[in-house]
């Protein structure tokens, strides 16, 4: 059978469209808290995102590699991902039983409640059967091809270690001017982070291996414009998204 090609006959020429000089139209009225905050984690073996036959599945995505939706890009983990840290915070999210299905956290602590019985890695029982879990956050700004990005790495368990490390650069950081050293912002370093394997007992757990990249003696104003992640709407919106983000 004979096929038919129809043509569209053009009615004029085409406007042109300066993609430029129209950046940020259409966005103006999104806010801060309209928008969720990538969150880095690490790929395991397990994770949704290696499974081809998962609804979650990334092309190309392999354990070790380091991932947040937000993002378009998969980072190699022996190469590693380059952030600037705004702020470190440890707090306690207070989870009911995973089960079968990701949940949000029922609350979130500033300290250990004084009822919780402590079992290990990090994790305290209540006497209402849910728990709550020591938490490191680092808000950072993730350099991804040359672009600073907002994002959160939610660090527990196997990975208090390294964020015990962290905020040990952090604090030990020292920079010398004419009146002598001092303790610089969290953000006057660029820091490397990769993974690692390494053996816990039976398993084989990935974490994270971080140093400092570089100092940011003199930060452009597009990255001091972009380091404003403490604000609270944001942390909130954070601690409701994070269950299936930990590393």
């Amino acid at each position: 059978m004979d096929k038919e090609v129809v043509k569209k006959n053009s009615a004029g020429s085409l406007a042109t469209i300066n993609l430029r000089g129209d950046a940020g139209k259409g966005a103006e009225e999104i806010k801060s808290d309209d928008v969720s905050t990538p969150i880095l984690k690490i790929l395991h073996q397990l994770s949704p995102e290696c499974n081809e036959r998962d609804p979650k599945y990334v092309d190309g995505a392999k354990p070790g590699m380091i991932y947040a939706a937000g993002f378009t890009q998969l980072i190699d983990g022996n190469e590693g991902l380059n952030v600037v840290i705004a702020h470190s915070q440890t707090r306690y999210p207070e989870w009911q039983e995973r089960g079968d299905s990701a949940s949000a956290p029922v609350g979130t602590h500033l300290e250990i409640p004084a009822d919780a019985v402590e079992e290990k890695n990090g994790r305290y029982r209540l006497p209402n059967g849910n728990y709550v879990e020591k938490t490191a956050y680092f808000y950072v700004l993730a350099l991804v091809e040359g672009e600073p990005r907002p994002a959160v790495i939610a660090m527990r368990s196997s990975n208090l270690t390294p964020a015990r490390e962290l905020n040990n650069l952090i604090k030990n950081l020292r920079f010398t001017d004419a009146d002598g050293s001092f303790n610089p912002a969290a953000y006057s370093a660029v820091y490397n982070l990769k993974t690692v394997g390494k053996t816990a007992g039976s398993k084989q757990v990935l974490k994270l291996v971080l140093n400092i990249q570089d100092l940011c003696r003199n930060l452009s104003d597009k990255l001091r414009q972009s380091l404003c992640l403490e604000d609270n709407q944001r942390q909130k919106q954070i601690l409701r998204d994070q269950r299936e983000y930990y590393l």
